[in-house]
């Protein structure tokens, strides 16, 4: 991706490098806006979960429903807060007999009811259920800065005391659920629910994990999962806490569990490398979806016994969910306890939290934990990937830029749901649905910018050699070249250089194109700055045209001052080394068709009518009469400034109408000038000679010949009388006189 030529402007190399970082920067800038304009993990995060589909959940996840068919079953309402809490006593004690492995309750006991004993009662017997508490955000200033604390909400003592455990699980409302917590950085690194179960449920596992990092840090005290005088939770925050202050204690524990052998390990290797990646990851984790709303087996509270009969090994060993968890849509609008996920759909039912809390579970359980790259890595991939569209954007064809774009596109969308098979994160909305358009964009921008550059150096290249119209239409590699002309009215200068021939015979072929291209360096800019078009070039010769209506006088005056200007010009040679060209110049105004004429293989640009063959013929003529600008008759009428000298009708080679022509001498220098005497004495003298008195205007124009020796159509004149009288059946002075070659 070079700097391209005529890119030397600041501007332009601005605008240039914008298109090298373009990309790249609107893939990280996307990213950073992600928390307010969701890509990647709104529509991108849901494609990717519907592309994959519904995933089995493990086995030994349970969730008992507080639905509204138990509401109904139970004569109760449907909130799970006005259930009589005898009710919760009865599950744990079934579900204690079933030989569940763990319950946790996703309700709050914050408040007393008369059943507090009850519930107690059970939960001590059982000794294996965890309750829900909520989180107190208390927070105020202290100096330039604010002090955020979060204070467990516990349940009341008699059932909070008689729980394994409290531990939090805190949603937010009003958005779409993609992660959890869990950690609680804020409230010491309190773990959430979830979180807790599988530390409980895993218990051995959540031991060793204890026991690597003791050996690893060298600690006095190791972390134990049944500490006596506290809680659970405060071991496995205590065992967050050391990660977290230890960055690369993880490496170091990983590499040791690497070490050892399987037969050393109390439990599988994968249960302590599932609770590694949790306390070594961030405190908000993603959620692995299974599916949408009751994918994790669910049970209905009114149903548990007869589940229970029917499949007596269902519950035991196994860790199960107890909360609210509509069934309609219908009732989660009246209770407000459910969360949009990416699996909800048009039907309404989203997913409960009690659901979200057992998925979280779930992930740990099965080690399908969804893990996402780290930031750096985040944003190294988006440049990159936007760096290689740019590469192909920038590219010169287009043909393999569509397939290798298109190839790019495929394979990134693969990759990521392939990745996601396999329990990554990879982002690909960005890259898809923002930089690769983009890349698209920019790569029709820059093909049609180089287009237009293209056709600007074409134009520029083909307008040395042809008329600005035949440049533009080269330039854009217009179709049927033939086709393409047009009628107008203008007028027509055609030019010679005066004894070319011996000129060209004198001078080696190398010199005499360089003379040439200097000649017609002083010729060209007369014209083209009387508003002229140079349409053709043969050796010497040129023909230039001006386009106008036949009543503009003004077109017709400048063709006439841009003859003057060339033989001003051409009269003084440019240095010592060159010659004056003398040039000879036609003027004539006509109709035309201007446009391309020839056939496959070559064609010309040029100007083709009547017009041109009379301004062709006049400049021959100039050579006969020994003048420089001859125009006819009709080119000069109306004109006034300029001295005009009429010289006779003539019948010019190959034409079968007679043609006044005149020659147009120069201007006043000054203003009121006076015309030369010549004028006046000559336009007498072919009075004479037209009138048939030969005689006296022999003697009038050799009269001028002695004032001017080397005016030529006084010379002319003084021949044409001679001739006249020597044989005057020849001559008829009333009669055009006849041209026989140009």
């Amino acid at each position: 991706m070079a700097l391209p030529r005529g890119a030397g402007s600041p501007w332009r190399r601005g605008a240039w490098w914008l298109t090298v970082i373009l990309l790249p920067l609107l893939g990280l800038l996307a990213w950073a806006l992600e928390p307010l304009l969701p890509v990647e993990s709104g529509p991108g995060l849901q494609g990717l979960f519907h592309w994959r589909g519904l995933r089995p959940p493990p086995a030994g996840v349970v969730v008992v429903a507080i639905d509204e068919h138990a509401a109904a079953t139970f004569g109760l309402p449907e909130r799970p807060r006005q259930w009589p809490r005898r009710l919760h006593a009865e599950l744990v004690d079934r579900l204690h007999a079933a030989g569940a492995g763990l319950v946790a309750f996703d309700l709050t006991f914050e408040t007393p009811t008369p059943d507090d004993e009850a519930l107690g009662r059970s939960l001590r017997q059982a000794g294996n259920v965890l309750v829900t508490s909520s989180l107190r955000r208390d927070a105020w200033r202290q100096g330039a800065g604010e002090v955020v604390v979060e204070q467990l909400r516990p349940a009341v003592p008699v059932i909070g005391a008689a729980a394994q455990d409290q531990a939090p699980f805190v949603l937010p409302k009003d958005a779409r659920i993609d992660m959890y917590w869990a950690f609680r950085r804020d409230a010491g690194h309190m773990p959430s629910l979830p979180v807790l179960a599988f530390h409980l449920q895993h218990r051995d596992a959540a031991q060793a994990l204890a026991d690597l990092v003791c050996a690893e840090a060298a600690l006095r005290h190791c972390p134990s999962m049944e500490p006596a005088g506290e809680p659970p939770s405060a071991a496995v925050s205590r065992l967050r806490e050391r990660f977290v202050e230890d960055p690369t204690l993880v490496d170091r524990v990983a590499h040791r569990l690497d070490e050892m052998p399987d037969v050393q390990l109390p439990v599988p290797r994968t249960q302590i490398e599932a609770l590694l990646a949790l306390h070594a990851g961030h405190d908000v984790v993603p959620l692995n979806f299974y599916g949408p709303s009751r994918s994790i087996r669910t049970v209905s509270y009114a149903d548990l016994p007869a589940v229970l009969a029917a499949e007596p090994a269902l519950f035991r060993d196994a860790m199960v969910f107890v909360g609210f968890s509509a069934q309609s849509a219908g009732a989660q609008d009246r209770l407000r306890d459910d969360y949009r996920t990416v699996f909800s759909d048009g039907s309404g039912v989203d997913m409960s939290g009690v659901e979200i809390a057992a998925t979280a579970y779930a992930n740990l359980a099965d080690g399908h934990r969804l893990n996402a790259l780290s930031p750096a890595a985040w944003a190294a991939w988006l440049v990159l990937w936007g760096t290689w569209l740019t590469v192909l954007a920038h590219g010169p064809r287009p043909r393999w830029q569509a397939v290798l774009g298109v190839g790019s596109a495929l394979a990134v969308a693969a990759g990521s749901a392939w990745a996601f098979q396999a329990d990554w994160w990879l982002p690909w909305a960005i890259p898809l649905l923002l930089q690769w358009p983009a890349a698209v964009g920019l790569a029709l921008w820059l093909h049609a910018h180089r287009s237009h550059q293209r056709h600007h150096r074409l134009r520029a290249a083909f307008s040395r050699f042809v008329p600005r119209e035949v440049a533009d239409l080269l330039s854009q590699g217009a179709g049927e070249l033939a086709d393409r002309h047009r009628m107008s009215h203008g007028v027509c200068m055609a030019t010679d250089v005066e004894q070319y021939t011996a000129l060209a015979e004198s001078l080696p072929a190398q010199a005499l194109g360089e003379q040439l291209n200097a000649y017609y360096a002083r010729l060209f800019e007369p014209i083209g700055q009387a508003g002229g078009a140079v349409m053709d070039i043969v050796g010497d010769a040129m023909m230039a045209v001006w386009e106008a209506p036949a009543d503009d006088i003004a077109r017709r005056r400048a063709a006439c001052e841009a003859a003057l200007a060339i033989q001003q010009r051409m009269a003084v040679p440019p240095d010592a080394h060159t010659p004056a060209w003398p040039t000879r110049i036609g003027l004539h105004a006509g109709e035309l068709r201007i446009g391309v004429v020839g056939a496959r293989p070559h064609y010309q640009f040029r100007a083709v009518g009547d017009a041109v063959n009379t301004a062709s013929r006049l400049e021959g003529l100039n050579k006969l009469l020994g003048t420089r600008v001859l125009a006819s008759a009709a080119l000069v009428q109306g004109l006034e400034g300029l001295w005009l000298r009429p010289l006779g009708s003539f019948m010019l080679a190959g034409k079968q109408a007679a043609l006044d022509v005149v020659e147009v001498m120069g201007r006043p220098a000054w203003p009121g000038q006076q015309p030369p005497e010549l004028l006046r004495a000559f336009a007498q003298a072919l009075a004479q000679y037209r009138s048939g008195q030969v005689e006296a205007a022999l003697a009038a124009f050799s009269a001028l010949q002695q004032a001017h020796p080397g005016d030529g159509p006084t010379g002319y004149y003084v021949q044409r009388c001679r001739s006249h009288l020597a044989e005057p059946a020849n001559h008829d002075p009333a009669l055009p006189i006849r041209v026989f070659s140009k």
